[in-house]
């Protein structure tokens, strides 16, 4: 229902925020959850009425998009068993967004699920 009401609001269909979500070793990502904030700042940009959060999920290759107005948002990703990423975005008039998300195994869960081999860092 929000993403129908979020969609009917850009009269442009170009403006999204797309974006692919894999692991740390380029695997896809299916039903990753992703959440999708309107940042208020963008009333200092683009007047309007602020926009209502949004949540979807990758499909069977990973992929998201959703339609919204120009403006800046908080991305926020995250799956089962994997450390969530945050970021900002900014869909300009015209443009969409990219944001492709990278997720590792959650150290935590790791250890108690059996220690598997995990890597530590982020990019």
């Amino acid at each position: 229902m929000i993403l129908l009401f979020a969609s009917a609001r850009s009269a442009d269909s170009n403006l999204a925020i797309k974006g692919v979500v894999t692991d740390s070793e380029g695997a896809v990502i299916a039903k990753a959850r992703v959440f999708i904030h309107w940042d208020g700042s963008s009333k200092m940009i683009v007047s309007g009425d602020a926009v209502p959060d949004i949540s979807v999920l990758t499909d069977d290759k990973g992929a998201y998009t959703t339609a919204v107005p120009p403006g800046f948002y908080d991305l926020f990703v995250t799956s089962p068993a994997f450390t969530p990423v945050a970021s900002k975005v900014i869909v300009k008039p015209g443009q969409p967004a990219t944001f492709n998300a990278k997720l590792y195994v959650d150290p935590l869960v790791s250890k108690e699920i059996g220690g598997m081999q995990v890597e530590s860092g982020k990019p």
